[in-house]
């Protein structure tokens, strides 16, 4: 019988251009934008700075290129630097059902080893495309449930779907894939222990690097067993318990049925968990006032409580970053009082705004009994005024996700929010022209090369 990482193998390997839809197409091309634009951003971050200083004290080297900063580094280095920062600021993307960071590993992996490869911007899409698929896929397998045991799934099946992209940019055989997946098994970590840390940031850089450094082990004949996903002690038991089979298998009409089309984009910089409820507060923010709020509920799955409901002090007056990031009750009072939920309002903007914390105070996230988590990421508000009137608004699903895309016009208007926080507005528009056009690219280091900030 075929293991799923030889059916792995043949997907990465054999994915023509040709094969790839064209919506498909289209979704990655914008999603490479968009991580790109949050990298950028990220550059001017602290941790950004800690990242890079480490990356280059592990190692001199010119395979590939630090975005932001423009340092030359070996590949598997300029995957971590890269894959921190395209998460950096969670405003990165997320496949909803398999509650999964696509793009970040996926994006790292391409653009280092692309440019260690020499390749054209057509091969770094469609490897591209072969990260996204994979790592959706894989994560989408036990949807939640690495979560609920306390994995991180973006830092888990982001190392297989960087390594599988690693091995189609260096035109890698089967073997040689089939060798690295099953390496990857014990390379592949992430927990969900983050407190006050930056952990969490790290995981698709990790995950990236660890995923490039597999393939090159497998690349020169090191073995690694082929059964890594469904072996007895394989990466499904040792990490949910059992194997998804049949219809639940990662590799499950692979190549016909393609789940990156589950991939939403965030028009906010925190936890997807968090944008339904941003939503719904927007819709409700003209009709109320934060002196006139008596009560705010926001039901909440309790599978969820513990990620952005509770500890209820640090949700409702959060001491870090982090924290606010991580918060229903903050992210819906900064939207009623302020009207936005956008960089600014995180880190240009003190977090202990007086108006916000009191709405944020008032706020609280009983059990939501009618959500479909993980299907959907449902948000509710529910204001009592008071007046004793009440407002209510509910969203099954946030805008950018799959029934509520972003379209290219969105999609650029996020990129250059972010990406001017690094590099001037003539400089954005280049990347955006190339990027809107990377199958066209000659070479994919013309584009890494215009991603160094400025300042």
């Amino acid at each position: 019988m075929t293991t799923v990482s030889e059916q792995f193998a043949a997907f990465a390997l054999d994915l023509r251009w040709e094969d790839v839809p064209d919506d498909v197409r289209a979704l990655a091309r914008g999603h490479f934008l968009d991580a790109l634009g949050i990298a950028l951003a990220s550059s001017r971050m602290d941790f950004a700075t800690a990242v890079h200083g480490a990356a280059l004290s592990l190692g001199a080297g010119s395979d590939a290129t630090a975005v932001g900063f423009g340092t030359r580094l070996p590949a598997p280095s300029a995957a971590l630097v890269n894959g921190t920062l395209a998460h950096g600021l969670d405003f990165d993307d997320t496949h909803i059902e398999a509650v999964y960071h696509a793009s970040a590993p996926a994006f790292a992996a391409a653009l280092a080893a692309g440019e260690a490869a020499g390749a054209d911007g057509r091969s770094t899409l469609v490897a591209f495309v072969v990260g996204l698929e994979l790592g959706c896929r894989l994560a989408g397998a036990a949807p939640g449930a690495f979560h609920d045991r306390g994995f991180h799934p973006t830092a888990l099946c982001g190392t297989f779907a960087s390594a599988a992209v690693a091995a189609r940019l260096a035109v890698d055989d089967r073997t040689a894939l089939v060798n690295a997946l099953g390496l990857c098994g014990s390379q592949a970590a992430g927990i969900l222990e983050l407190r006050e840390s930056w952990l969490k940031r790290l995981h698709p850089g990790w995950a990236a690097h660890s995923g490039l450094v597999a393939a090159a082990l497998g690349r020169h004949g090191f073995r690694g067993p082929a059964t890594v996903f469904e072996g007895p002690h394989g990466f499904f038991a040792s990490h949910l318990g059992r194997v998804p089979d049949g219809p639940e298998s990662p590799a499950h009409e692979l190549g016909t049925r393609w789940t990156a089309r589950g991939i939403a984009l965030k028009p906010y910089p925190c936890c997807h968990f968090v944008h339904a409820f941003v939503d719904a507060a927007l819709a409700l923010r003209e009709q109320v006032r934060g002196e006139d709020i008596e009560r705010i509920e926001c039901p909440l799955t309790r599978r969820l409580q513990s990620l952005v409901g509770e500890p209820r002090e640090r949700r409702i007056e959060p001491p870090t970053i982090y924290d606010a990031l991580f918060s229903v009750p903050y992210a819906v009072a900064l939207a009623l009082v302020k009207g936005r939920v956008d960089l600014a309002a995180f880190y240009d903007e003190p977090l202990d705004d007086p108006a916000v914390l009191a709405v944020a105070a008032k706020t609280f996230c009983p059990d939501d009994v009618a959500s479909d988590y993980p299907k959907h990421f449902p948000g509710e508000v529910r204001i009592t005024l008071k007046d004793g009137r009440t407002l209510q608004r509910r969203e099954p699903t946030s805008r950018g996700t799959p029934e509520r895309r972003l379209g290219p016009g969105d999609i650029e208007a996020k990129f250059f929010q972010n990406a001017t926080r690094a590099v001037p507005e003539r400089d954005a528009k280049r990347i955006v022209e190339m990027v809107w056009e990377l199958e066209r690219l000659p070479g994919i280091g013309a584009l890494v090369r215009e991603c160094v900030r400025r300042g």
